[in-house]
């Protein structure tokens, strides 16, 4: 859990990312690249890792926190 915790807090814009999907519950990339102000490629490239890691899932046209990507974001948040 703790590498997975390092994992996100490594890249400030995982972090935002997790903690956008924690708050929002559901977002298509669109939304998430302007919410948080990055470039559309890199929101996929960094979904793609999330992805990789089990913590985001494909919900249609949008992401969501798996229940591992949660209890991370939760972690995150309380550090």
């Amino acid at each position: 859990m703790e590498e997975l915790v390092g994992f996100v807090t490594g890249n400030n814009n995982r972090k935002k990312l997790l903690s956008l999907l924690g708050s929002k519950k559901e977002m298509d990339t669109e939304r998430i690249a302007k919410t948080i102000h990055i470039f559309r490629p890199s929101v996929d490239k960094i979904i793609e890792e999330l992805i990789g890691k089990e913590l985001v899932e494909r919900q249609g046209d949008n992401y969501r926190l798996t229940d591992l990507g949660a209890t991370v974001e939760r972690m995150i948040h309380n550090i």
